[in-house]
C-alpha cells in the first residue's frame, strides 16, 4: 500500500510578495524617457539617526503624469501627497550592495521592535548571537528578510548629507514617522520598493525550501535553528499582514492607489495560512522536543545547538531566559546583550505602528512561540 505524499510547507506563490512580470515593469517604470541631463548622485537612508546610507546614481526623465512626481505617505490625518522630483535609477542594486545595506539594519530593527514584549525581545537577541554560528545560514537569510519588511514598512529618504534635488521635508508633525525626512523623488521610491520586496521573494521562496528540508530531516541538531528561523519568520509574516490591514481598511480612500496584482485580503490570507502550516508542521516533527519545559536538562538542550556553537553557555542561559518568559509572561526579564549591546524591552521603541498594533503583532508571535515550544509534548 502506497503511503501518501508528504504535504509541502512550500508554496510557489505565498506571503508579501508573489511577484509578476508586468507588476515589476511597473514598479521599475520601464518606459521611462529620460533625457540628455548629466546624473546626480543620491544617498539613500532608511532611517538617519542609523547612519547607514546606499549611494545611487539617479538620472533625470521626462515625466508623463502627475503619479510619477507624486510622493504618497500617511499621517495622523490619513494618506497625503507631495511633489518630489523626476529622477530614477536605470539600472537595479546588486544583489551583494543590497544584502548588505540590508544586513546593516537588523540590529537597529530588533532594538526598537519590542517594545512591549521581552519574550520576542529576547527570542530575536537570542536569534541574533546564533546567527553568527558559521553553519547557520538559514537564521541569517531569515533576519535578512525580517528587517527588509520593516524597512518596506519605514520607507526610505534622503539622507541629511544628500542633494535634496530641490525636494522638501514633509511637514507633517510627530508621531508621524515621515516628519522631517525628505521623500525620494516617487520613481525612485518605487523602485528602491520594489527592489526590496524581490530581495524578500527570494528569500521567502530560499528558507521556506530549506526550512521544508530540514523539518522533514529530523536532525535534533536543527531543532534550534528549525525553531528560531520560524519564529522570526512568523512575526514577518505578522508584520507584513498589519501594512496589508491598512490597505484592506483604506482601499476605498480614493488617495494612494493599490499596485500589487493580488489584492490586499489575498495576500493577508496567504501569511495567515502559511503561518498556521509552519506552526503545524514543527509541531508535527518535533518529536517530543520541548527545550523550553522546565525539566529539560542543559546537556539536552547542548546537543540541540551542534558542533560549532561558539558561545554555548551564553545560548544556553538566553534558552532558559526565554522558558522562564514562556511558562510566566508576566515576570520580568534582565536585559539582552547582543554584540556586547544591550536590549532593554522596557526602553524600547517602535516608530513604524501604532503601539496597540504592535501590541497585537508581539503577542500573537507569542502564542505561535508557546506552540511552538508546548505543542509537542
Amino acid at each position: 500500500m502506497r503511503s501518501a505524499p508528504r504535504p509541502r510547507v512550500m508554496c510557489a506563490d505565498i506571503g508579501p510578495t508573489g511577484l509578476v512580470d508586468s507588476y515589476s515593469r511597473t514598479m521599475m517604470h520601464h518606459s521611462l524617457r529620460f533625457t540628455a541631463a548629466p546624473p546626480r548622485t543620491l544617498v539613500v537612508s532608511h532611517s538617519a539617526a542609523l547612519g547607514v546610507t546606499m549611494q545611487l546614481t539617479a538620472f533625470e526623465f521626462a515625466p508623463s503624469a502627475a503619479e510619477e512626481l507624486d510622493y504618497w505617505y500617511r499621517d495622523a490625518h490619513g494618506w497625503r501627497s507631495t511633489r518630489t522630483a523626476p529622477f530614477a535609477m536605470k539600472r537595479g542594486i546588486s544583489t551583494d550592495v543590497m544584502e548588505r545595506y540590508i544586513t546593516n539594519h537588523t540590529y537597529y530593527f530588533v532594538e526598537r521592535a519590542f517594545r512591549d514584549n521581552p519574550i520576542m525581545a529576547e527570542i530575536f537577541a537570542t536569534a541574533l548571537a546564533y546567527a553568527r554560528t558559521e553553519d547557520n545560514f538559514l537564521l541569517r537569510d531569515t533576519l535578512q528578510l525580517w528587517t527588509a519588511t520593516q524597512m518596506l514598512i519605514a520607507g526610505a529618504a534622503l539622507h541629511p548629507t544628500s542633494e535634496t534635488l530641490g525636494i522638501a521635508p514633509i511637514a507633517s508633525a510627530p508621531p508621524s514617522p515621515q516628519a522631517g525626512r525628505t521623500p525620494l523623488p516617487r520613481v525612485l521610491a518605487n523602485q528602491i520598493d520594489h527592489l526590496l520586496e524581490r530581495r524578500v521573494w527570494q528569500l521567502e521562496k530560499q528558507i521556506l525550501c530549506e526550512l521544508q528540508k530540514r523539518i522533514f530531516g529530523r536532525k535534533r541538531e536543527d531543532w534550534l535553528k528549525i525553531f528560531f528561523s520560524a519564529a522570526v519568520f512568523t512575526n514577518a509574516l505578522e508584520r507584513d499582514s498589519w501594512r496589508l490591514y491598512y490597505w484592506l481598511v483604506h482601499s476605498d480612500s480614493g488617495a494612494h492607489v493599490w499596485r500589487h496584482p493580488s489584492p490586499p485580503k489575498r495576500l493577508i490570507e496567504k501569511n495567515d495560512a502559511l503561518a498556521t502550516s509552519l506552526a503545524a508542521h514543527f509541531a508535527a516533527i518535533s518529536k517530543g522536543l520541548t527545550p523550553f519545559a522546565p525539566d529539560w536538562t542543559r546537556e539536552q538542550t547542548l546537543a540541540l545547538l551542534g558542533g560549532q556553537c561558539a558561545d554555548a553557555e551564553a545560548l544556553l542561559a538566553a534558552i532558559e531566559r526565554i522558558g522562564r518568559g514562556l511558562r510566566d509572561p508576566g515576570a520580568s526579564m534582565p536585559p539582552t546583550s547582543v554584540n556586547g549591546r544591550l536590549l532593554t524591552p522596557a526602553r524600547q521603541q517602535n516608530t513604524h505602528a501604532s503601539p496597540a498594533t504592535s501590541s497585537r503583532t508581539t503577542a500573537r508571535t507569542t502564542r505561535a512561540v508557546w506552540t511552538f515550544c508546548t505543542r509537542a509534548r
